[in-house]
């Protein structure tokens, strides 16, 4: 059973395996105010410092998503060297409560198409509960 992979599909196909890759290594966090001339990776390390009880996980990478708008505050999307270290923030990220990060959220990175499912499914069992 032989089939012919064209160059596009075997392109996307890595495109896709990649792009997957990156999201598995990274979070978006929600509600981290803005200041001018801050250093983003640093209030990132500061705030999952101050989450994790492990350790540090080591940022590669992060940055604003969107548009600046005023009385807004944009997500960030914070990147890590290891798959294993968005999991282990996002276990932790309960402990922001009762912190100065207390308005921090932290979510896994996700694609538009998961956001559109996963938004259904909150709204189903919004539905649900208040229903019973």
């Amino acid at each position: 059973c032989k089939e012919k992979i064209t160059k596009q599909e075997l392109k996307a196909a890595v495109k896709s395996a990649v792009t997957d890759d990156d999201r598995r290594k990274g979070v978006m966090v929600f509600g981290l105010e803005e200041s001018a001339g801050e250093v983003l990776k640093d209030r990132v390390e500061e705030m999952l410092g101050v989450c994790s009880a492990t350790g540090n996980p080591t940022v590669s990478d992060c940055y604003r998503v969107g548009a600046v708008k005023a009385g807004a505050v944009r997500p960030v999307k914070a990147l890590f060297h290891s798959n294993e270290a968005p999991s282990m923030v996002l276990r932790s990220a309960s402990s922001l409560r009762g912190t100065r990060f207390s308005r921090v959220y932290i979510s896994p990175d996700r694609t538009s198409e998961e956001r559109e499912v996963r938004k259904g499914l909150v709204a189903q069992l919004k539905e649900k509960i208040s229903t019973e």
